[in-house]
Protein backbone atom coordinates (compact mmCIF):
# COMPACT_ATOMS: atom_id res chain seq x y z
CA UNK A 1 0.00 0.00 0.00
CA UNK A 2 1.31 3.31 -1.07
CA UNK A 3 1.42 6.07 1.72
CA UNK A 4 1.34 9.63 0.64
CA UNK A 5 3.59 12.04 2.51
CA UNK A 6 2.21 14.85 4.95
CA UNK A 7 2.27 18.18 2.97
CA UNK A 8 2.87 19.91 6.31
CA UNK A 9 6.99 20.46 5.16
CA UNK A 10 7.89 23.60 4.30
CA UNK A 11 7.74 23.60 0.45
CA UNK A 12 6.19 20.21 0.00
CA UNK A 13 2.64 19.85 -1.88
CA UNK A 14 1.14 16.71 -3.52
CA UNK A 15 2.55 15.80 -6.75
CA UNK A 16 0.73 13.55 -9.18
CA UNK A 17 2.04 10.74 -8.26
CA UNK A 18 0.69 10.87 -4.80
CA UNK A 19 -2.24 11.76 -6.38
CA UNK A 20 -2.27 8.39 -8.06
CA UNK A 21 -1.46 6.49 -4.88
CA UNK A 22 -3.96 7.49 -3.32
CA UNK A 23 -6.99 7.38 -5.63
CA UNK A 24 -5.07 3.36 -6.39
CA UNK A 25 -5.46 2.78 -2.76
CA UNK A 26 -8.90 4.12 -2.69
CA UNK A 27 -10.44 1.78 -5.25
CA UNK A 28 -8.87 -1.14 -3.39
CA UNK A 29 -10.60 -0.39 -0.18
CA UNK A 30 -7.82 0.68 1.97
CA UNK A 31 -6.18 3.52 0.93
CA UNK A 32 -5.19 6.43 3.42
CA UNK A 33 -6.30 9.77 3.21
CA UNK A 34 -6.33 12.37 0.31
CA UNK A 35 -3.21 14.21 0.45
CA UNK A 36 -3.57 17.30 2.42
CA UNK A 37 -3.35 20.59 0.75
CA UNK A 38 -0.50 22.76 2.18
CA UNK A 39 -0.96 24.79 5.77
CA UNK A 40 -1.55 28.62 5.36
CA UNK A 41 1.86 28.52 7.74
CA UNK A 42 3.95 26.16 4.98
CA UNK A 43 1.95 28.48 2.08
CA UNK A 44 3.18 31.72 3.98
CA UNK A 45 6.87 30.42 3.97
CA UNK A 46 7.13 29.18 0.72
CA UNK A 47 6.21 32.71 -0.05
CA UNK A 48 8.98 34.29 2.08
CA UNK A 49 11.01 31.94 0.44
CA UNK A 50 10.41 33.19 -2.90
CA UNK A 51 10.55 36.28 -2.47
CA UNK A 52 14.27 36.06 -0.98
CA UNK A 53 15.29 34.42 -4.24
CA UNK A 54 18.11 36.09 -5.57
CA UNK A 55 16.97 37.79 -9.04
CA UNK A 56 20.18 38.08 -11.63
CA UNK A 57 21.40 41.79 -12.11
CA UNK A 58 21.29 43.80 -14.67
CA UNK A 59 23.90 43.73 -16.69
CA UNK A 60 25.73 47.34 -17.42
CA UNK A 61 26.01 48.56 -20.81
CA UNK A 62 29.62 48.40 -21.49
CA UNK A 63 31.75 52.02 -23.00
CA UNK A 64 31.93 49.22 -25.79
CA UNK A 65 28.40 49.52 -26.63
CA UNK A 66 28.01 53.25 -25.81
CA UNK A 67 30.53 54.16 -27.77
CA UNK A 68 29.77 52.36 -31.14
CA UNK A 69 26.34 53.27 -31.05
CA UNK A 70 27.15 57.29 -30.36
CA UNK A 71 29.65 56.84 -33.16
CA UNK A 72 28.00 58.02 -36.54
CA UNK A 73 26.12 61.05 -34.31
CA UNK A 74 29.88 61.86 -33.35
CA UNK A 75 30.66 61.34 -37.36
CA UNK A 76 27.89 63.94 -38.33
CA UNK A 77 28.68 66.45 -35.78
CA UNK A 78 32.22 66.50 -36.77
CA UNK A 79 31.16 67.03 -40.29
CA UNK A 80 28.38 69.55 -39.81
CA UNK A 81 31.31 72.05 -37.64
CA UNK A 82 33.80 71.50 -39.88
CA UNK A 83 31.74 72.52 -42.63
CA UNK A 84 30.28 75.49 -40.70
CA UNK A 85 33.53 76.72 -39.97
CA UNK A 86 34.55 76.79 -44.06
CA UNK A 87 31.69 78.76 -44.65
CA UNK A 88 32.74 81.04 -42.36
CA UNK A 89 29.60 80.50 -40.29
CA UNK A 90 31.48 80.08 -36.92
CA UNK A 91 33.61 83.06 -35.60
CA UNK A 92 37.41 82.84 -34.92
CA UNK A 93 38.20 84.85 -31.83
CA UNK A 94 39.31 88.26 -32.46
CA UNK A 95 42.51 89.59 -32.47
CA UNK A 96 45.15 91.27 -34.69
CA UNK A 97 46.39 87.80 -36.15
CA UNK A 98 44.25 85.71 -38.18
CA UNK A 99 42.04 84.06 -36.29
CA UNK A 100 38.70 85.76 -37.21
CA UNK A 101 36.07 88.44 -35.79
CA UNK A 102 33.18 88.35 -35.20
CA UNK A 103 32.20 91.91 -37.52
CA UNK A 104 34.95 91.05 -39.88
CA UNK A 105 34.53 90.75 -43.87
CA UNK A 106 34.57 88.01 -46.28
CA UNK A 107 38.56 87.11 -48.13
CA UNK A 108 36.63 88.28 -51.26
CA UNK A 109 35.10 92.03 -52.22
CA UNK A 110 31.96 93.28 -51.06
CA UNK A 111 30.15 96.14 -50.73
CA UNK A 112 30.14 97.93 -47.46
CA UNK A 113 27.29 99.75 -46.02
CA UNK A 114 27.37 103.28 -46.37
CA UNK A 115 29.15 103.12 -49.90
CA UNK A 116 32.51 101.83 -51.28
CA UNK A 117 33.82 98.31 -51.51
CA UNK A 118 36.10 96.16 -49.76
CA UNK A 119 39.48 94.56 -50.64
CA UNK A 120 38.80 91.41 -49.21
CA UNK A 121 39.90 90.16 -52.48
CA UNK A 122 43.73 90.86 -51.45
CA UNK A 123 43.82 90.03 -47.95
CA UNK A 124 47.69 88.94 -46.75
CA UNK A 125 48.92 90.93 -50.13
CA UNK A 126 51.59 93.10 -49.90
CA UNK A 127 52.30 96.74 -50.82
CA UNK A 128 48.60 96.92 -52.65
CA UNK A 129 46.88 99.82 -53.07
CA UNK A 130 43.52 100.67 -55.44
CA UNK A 131 45.40 103.98 -56.68
CA UNK A 132 49.03 103.16 -58.08
CA UNK A 133 50.84 105.75 -55.65
CA UNK A 134 54.23 107.85 -57.24
CA UNK A 135 57.54 107.10 -55.59
CA UNK A 136 58.23 108.29 -52.07
CA UNK A 137 54.06 108.53 -51.64
CA UNK A 138 54.95 106.08 -48.69
CA UNK A 139 58.07 107.97 -46.81
CA UNK A 140 57.40 108.50 -43.14
CA UNK A 141 57.10 112.37 -44.43
CA UNK A 142 56.21 113.97 -47.73
CA UNK A 143 59.06 115.96 -49.13
CA UNK A 144 59.75 119.64 -47.94
CA UNK A 145 60.11 120.43 -51.44
CA UNK A 146 56.99 119.60 -52.94
CA UNK A 147 54.46 123.02 -52.78
CA UNK A 148 51.81 121.47 -54.38
CA UNK A 149 48.54 120.57 -52.73
CA UNK A 150 48.71 117.68 -49.49
CA UNK A 151 46.56 115.61 -47.66
CA UNK A 152 47.11 114.65 -44.24
CA UNK A 153 46.04 112.39 -41.43
CA UNK A 154 43.65 113.97 -38.70
CA UNK A 155 42.89 111.73 -35.49
CA UNK A 156 41.99 108.39 -36.17
CA UNK A 157 40.58 105.58 -34.11
CA UNK A 158 37.99 103.04 -33.35
CA UNK A 159 34.49 104.24 -32.53
CA UNK A 160 31.64 102.48 -31.17
CA UNK A 161 28.45 104.44 -30.95
CA UNK A 162 26.16 102.07 -28.62
CA UNK A 163 26.35 98.29 -27.29
CA UNK A 164 24.16 97.36 -30.38
CA UNK A 165 27.07 99.17 -32.61
CA UNK A 166 29.77 96.48 -33.78
CA UNK A 167 32.22 99.36 -33.71
CA UNK A 168 34.14 100.76 -36.94
CA UNK A 169 37.40 102.91 -37.75
CA UNK A 170 37.49 106.76 -38.80
CA UNK A 171 40.16 108.65 -40.49
CA UNK A 172 40.56 112.12 -40.24
CA UNK A 173 41.69 114.17 -43.35
CA UNK A 174 42.55 117.59 -43.65
CA UNK A 175 44.10 119.68 -46.62
CA UNK A 176 46.42 121.62 -47.77
CA UNK A 177 46.00 123.75 -51.07
CA UNK A 178 49.63 124.40 -51.36
CA UNK A 179 51.22 127.28 -52.27
CA UNK A 180 48.90 129.02 -55.08
CA UNK A 181 45.12 127.89 -52.24
CA UNK A 182 43.53 127.48 -55.63
CA UNK A 183 42.35 123.73 -55.20
CA UNK A 184 38.26 122.50 -55.40
CA UNK A 185 38.01 119.04 -55.68
CA UNK A 186 34.84 117.06 -56.35
CA UNK A 187 32.89 116.17 -53.29
CA UNK A 188 32.92 113.07 -54.96
CA UNK A 189 36.65 113.30 -55.62
CA UNK A 190 36.36 112.96 -59.05
CA UNK A 191 33.32 110.22 -58.48
CA UNK A 192 35.72 107.42 -57.42
CA UNK A 193 36.05 108.47 -53.72
CA UNK A 194 38.74 107.54 -50.86
CA UNK A 195 40.63 104.28 -51.21
CA UNK A 196 42.23 102.92 -47.48
CA UNK A 197 44.60 100.13 -46.82
CA UNK A 198 45.88 99.00 -43.63
CA UNK A 199 48.91 96.53 -44.12
CA UNK A 200 50.50 94.67 -41.06
CA UNK A 201 53.48 92.34 -40.71
CA UNK A 202 51.32 89.74 -42.92
CA UNK A 203 49.95 91.79 -45.72
CA UNK A 204 47.10 93.82 -46.23
CA UNK A 205 44.65 93.49 -42.98
CA UNK A 206 42.30 95.94 -43.95
CA UNK A 207 40.99 97.95 -47.05
CA UNK A 208 38.41 99.58 -49.26
CA UNK A 209 37.71 101.97 -52.08
CA UNK A 210 35.03 104.27 -53.51
CA UNK A 211 34.83 105.55 -49.58
CA UNK A 212 32.67 108.83 -49.65
CA UNK A 213 34.05 111.87 -47.17
CA UNK A 214 31.51 113.29 -44.78
CA UNK A 215 32.50 116.91 -45.17
CA UNK A 216 33.40 119.27 -42.14
CA UNK A 217 30.44 121.68 -41.30
CA UNK A 218 32.14 124.90 -42.72
CA UNK A 219 32.01 123.30 -46.14
CA UNK A 220 29.31 124.69 -48.43
CA UNK A 221 26.87 122.64 -50.94
CA UNK A 222 27.77 122.12 -54.26
CA UNK A 223 29.36 119.48 -56.44
CA UNK A 224 32.60 121.16 -55.50
CA UNK A 225 34.50 121.90 -52.34
CA UNK A 226 37.20 125.02 -51.98
CA UNK A 227 40.27 123.84 -50.06
CA UNK A 228 41.66 125.85 -48.14
CA UNK A 229 43.60 125.36 -44.48
CA UNK A 230 40.95 124.81 -42.60
CA UNK A 231 38.98 121.78 -44.74
CA UNK A 232 38.80 118.50 -43.37
CA UNK A 233 36.24 115.97 -43.50
CA UNK A 234 35.94 112.10 -41.92
CA UNK A 235 35.87 108.84 -43.83
CA UNK A 236 34.58 105.82 -41.84
CA UNK A 237 36.03 101.92 -42.88
CA UNK A 238 33.39 99.90 -41.59
CA UNK A 239 34.62 96.42 -40.09
CA UNK A 240 33.00 94.43 -42.74
CA UNK A 241 36.21 95.99 -44.51
CA UNK A 242 38.84 94.02 -42.44
CA UNK A 243 39.85 90.73 -43.26
CA UNK A 244 39.06 87.16 -41.70
CA UNK A 245 40.62 87.85 -38.46
CA UNK A 246 40.59 90.69 -37.34
CA UNK A 247 38.62 93.34 -35.65
CA UNK A 248 38.63 97.07 -35.64
CA UNK A 249 39.34 97.58 -31.94
CA UNK A 250 42.60 95.25 -32.12
CA UNK A 251 43.42 97.27 -35.72
CA UNK A 252 43.03 100.57 -34.28
CA UNK A 253 45.32 99.78 -31.04
CA UNK A 254 47.97 98.63 -33.91
CA UNK A 255 47.99 101.97 -35.84
CA UNK A 256 48.97 103.32 -32.64
CA UNK A 257 53.07 104.22 -32.29
CA UNK A 258 53.96 102.92 -29.51
CA UNK A 259 55.35 105.45 -26.97
CA UNK A 260 57.34 106.13 -23.43
CA UNK A 261 56.36 106.77 -20.11
CA UNK A 262 56.58 110.84 -21.88
CA UNK A 263 54.54 110.10 -24.03
CA UNK A 264 57.10 110.65 -26.58
CA UNK A 265 56.80 108.24 -29.82
CA UNK A 266 59.82 105.38 -30.23
CA UNK A 267 59.06 103.52 -33.40
CA UNK A 268 56.53 103.23 -35.91
CA UNK A 269 53.35 102.07 -35.66
CA UNK A 270 52.60 97.77 -35.80
CA UNK A 271 50.18 98.20 -38.81
CA UNK A 272 50.33 100.76 -41.98
CA UNK A 273 48.07 102.70 -42.32
CA UNK A 274 47.23 104.59 -45.97
CA UNK A 275 44.95 106.80 -47.18
CA UNK A 276 44.73 108.03 -51.03
CA UNK A 277 42.16 109.72 -53.59
CA UNK A 278 42.42 110.85 -57.03
CA UNK A 279 40.67 113.60 -58.66
CA UNK A 280 41.19 115.15 -61.65
CA UNK A 281 41.64 118.89 -60.18
CA UNK A 282 44.85 117.75 -58.28
CA UNK A 283 46.86 117.28 -61.13
CA UNK A 284 45.52 120.18 -63.01
CA UNK A 285 47.26 122.71 -59.99
CA UNK A 286 50.38 120.54 -59.68
CA UNK A 287 50.65 121.23 -63.59
CA UNK A 288 49.99 124.73 -63.23
CA UNK A 289 52.64 124.75 -60.31
CA UNK A 290 55.48 122.70 -62.63
CA UNK A 291 54.80 119.63 -60.66
CA UNK A 292 54.69 116.31 -61.87
CA UNK A 293 50.95 115.64 -61.69
CA UNK A 294 51.53 112.23 -60.29
CA UNK A 295 48.20 110.57 -61.85
CA UNK A 296 46.10 113.31 -59.85
CA UNK A 297 46.72 111.93 -56.83
CA UNK A 298 46.46 112.59 -52.53
CA UNK A 299 47.96 110.12 -50.41
CA UNK A 300 48.89 110.16 -46.72
CA UNK A 301 50.17 107.78 -44.39
CA UNK A 302 50.24 106.83 -40.15
CA UNK A 303 54.35 106.44 -40.77
CA UNK A 304 56.03 108.96 -38.38
CA UNK A 305 58.98 110.68 -38.94
CA UNK A 306 62.52 108.61 -39.07
CA UNK A 307 64.90 111.06 -37.21
CA UNK A 308 64.17 112.75 -33.89
CA UNK A 309 61.28 112.15 -31.59
CA UNK A 310 57.32 113.44 -32.01
CA UNK A 311 54.84 113.81 -29.84
CA UNK A 312 51.31 114.42 -29.89
CA UNK A 313 49.70 116.20 -32.94
CA UNK A 314 49.47 114.60 -36.50
CA UNK A 315 47.68 111.13 -37.09
CA UNK A 316 46.69 110.78 -33.49
CA UNK A 317 44.60 107.94 -32.06
CA UNK A 318 41.48 108.24 -30.36
CA UNK A 319 39.35 105.48 -29.11
CA UNK A 320 35.51 105.75 -28.59
CA UNK A 321 33.93 103.40 -26.94
CA UNK A 322 30.40 103.35 -25.64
Amino acid sequence: MSTVPSAEGPDESPSDEQWEAFLRDAVEGGGAGAPKEPSARARAWRAAARTRRPRRPRRPRSATAWLASAAPWTAVAVVAVFGAFQMGLIPRSSSTSPASGPTAGPAKAVSLPGGGFSDGDRCGTRDYHHFPLPPGAESPEPSATDSGPRMVLGSHGYEKLSSRDPGHLTVGLRFDPGRKKLLELSRTLGGQGVAVEIEGPQGLVGGAHGLPVSWSSDVKDGAFVKVSGRTGGEITLPPQALCPGYDARSVAEALRPPTDSHDTITGQPRYRLVVSLRDPAVGTLRTALGLPAQDSLLSANNLVPQEGSWTGGRGSVTVKDV
